[in-house]
């Protein structure tokens, strides 16, 4: 992975055919532009990757979140699985083929900037958002790395710990390398419990943890 930004991103080129023909392998590339200028104030974004935290903080209040003076500490949030049915996000990634067809069906699209894989975009033409150059990573690392991409300074980590349950083993090393990639981001964690995150993320210098508490006065809400 490198440090890139939506800023610089004009699109990128996908494999939309591949087939064989004996023994070579024939591909067809489609350019894939980037629409989205993502406008934000206070360089802050909430990503919230699981339920685990919810007792502790009710994530869907965010949507009416306004963050301060003139919106300075307003937060742009982030999701991924199934929690849009939970609340609006700003930007959502899924590549689940069940969950896309259901955002679908529900138009959470019309205000909210859903990304997924390559293959989805190409079957839903118009209906979604490229994730930028790395989808092959797993979509609670997607989310993160999306936050970081859009080039927000401070991406408070809700639902993050060792405890959260997940579809793929190998979350944990791609969160860990979406942290130590962007290494000008500072990712605060937010728990109750900082002995419960994973020592390869706490060992990245740009990684600290905030309560619950701490975080609701942090960002004003």
């Amino acid at each position: 992975m490198e440090q890139r930004y939506r800023k610089d991103y004009t699109g990128e080129f996908v494999i939309s055919v591949s087939t064989w023909s004996e023994v070579m392998k024939n591909q067809q590339r489609q350019w894939m532009a980037n629409p989205l200028e993502n406008q934000q104030i206070s360089n802050r974004a909430a990503v919230i990757g699981s339920r685990i935290d919810a007792e502790m903080f009710d994530h869907t209040i965010l949507p009416r979140h306004k963050g301060g003076l003139l919106a300075n500490k307003a937060l742009q949030t982030y999701g991924c699985h199934n929690l849009w049915r939970d609340m609006r996000f700003d930007f959502f990634v899924t590549k689940l083929h069940s969950e896309l067809a259901d955002i679908l069906a529900a138009n959470y699209t019309e205000k909210t900037a859903v990304h997924t894989n390559s293959t989805n975009c190409l079957n839903w033409p118009g209906s979604f958002y490229l994730t930028p150059y790395t989808s092959s990573m797993d979509e609670m690392a997607l989310a993160v790395y999306l936050a970081a991409f859009d080039g927000h300074e401070e991406v408070f980590m809700l639902g993050y710990n060792n405890d959260t349950e997940n579809l793929t083993n190998h979350w944990l090393d791609d969160v860990n390398t979406v942290m130590a990639t962007y290494t000008s981001t500072n990712f605060i964690i937010v728990t109750n419990n900082p002995a419960n995150i994973p020592d390869m993320w706490r060992n990245n210098t740009n990684v600290t943890t905030m309560s619950h508490r701490e975080f609701i006065t942090h960002c004003d809400i």
